[in-house]
């Protein structure tokens, strides 16, 4: 089952919940998957309503991000997820500049900019006691997150979990490294055991080819997992950085 190009494992998408600019409802999202409203590219999220402790200390993306997870709410219990490639980084930009104009750097922004700094502040809020994971790798983020995701259903089968990814657009100058594909969006997916009945979905992947392009946009997988998603594919593939990933509908 784990043999490199083919099929990992097998799991259910429970529920989920995705937040973009002007795309804030699963309606929204299916007309964007159909062409029929324009992919987000702004990078200004959506307002949210969060509890006031998580409003002030986090930063937009951030908020997000727990929009997307406030959406898988009545599962407060089930392990964390969390994936980013750039996680906060506006909050990494303001202690940047701080150093380089020699001023003293934000305590808050210093606690919290590390990537585990959102997944711990949520278990704090919801009294999550399961442990969670945070996942940074590069343009592949969105698929490790997924596939650690799955590996944490197979050691409890008995326990959800609740992937989240979530990445902006690069502030200027580091826009110009970013991919010219990136955007700004959130996705939380509830991932439990699979049942054999029809829904499961099937994740593999296999080293990218030489001859594939790999794309470095930060976002392209995740919004390409909710292309999968909502379409009627049999199978989906998505090209990173290092991997070709595979999302297939199971028997």
């Amino acid at each position: 089952m784990s043999q490199v190009g083919k099929t990992v494992a097998r799991f259910r998408i429970d529920n989920w919940m995705a937040c973009g600019p002007g795309l804030e409802t699963r309606e929204d999202w299916r007309s964007w998957s159909r062409g029929i409203s324009e992919r987000p590219t702004d990078s200004h999220p959506p307002a949210v309503t969060l509890p006031p402790m998580l409003r002030r200390r986090i930063s937009a993306i951030g908020q997000m991000a727990f929009q997307a997870g406030y959406g898988l709410s009545e599962q407060r219990t089930a392990r964390f997820i969390f994936c980013s490639r750039h996680g906060e980084f506006d909050r990494t930009l303001r202690i940047l500049r701080s150093l380089i104009a020699k001023e003293p750097v934000s305590p808050a922004d210093f606690s919290l900019s590390v990537h585990n700094a959102l997944a711990g502040l949520l278990s704090i809020a919801w009294g999550n006691t399961a442990g969670h994971t945070v996942i940074a790798a590069g343009a592949d983020s969105f698929g490790y997150g997924l596939l650690e995701g799955v590996a944490c259903l197979k050691a409890s089968s008995d326990d959800r979990v609740m992937v989240v990814y979530f990445d902006d657009r690069l502030p200027h100058p580091y826009d110009e490294v970013a991919g010219l594909d990136d955007t700004c969006v959130a996705l939380a997916l509830l991932l439990a055991p699979p049942c054999h009945d029809g829904d499961d979905v099937a994740i593999g992947l296999e080293p990218r080819e030489r001859n594939l392009q790999p794309h470095h946009s930060a976002t392209a997988q995740a919004l390409d997992f909710i292309r999968f998603m909502l379409s009627d594919q049999r199978e989906k593939t998505s090209v990173g950085d290092h991997n070709k990933w595979r999302w297939q509908r199971c028997d």
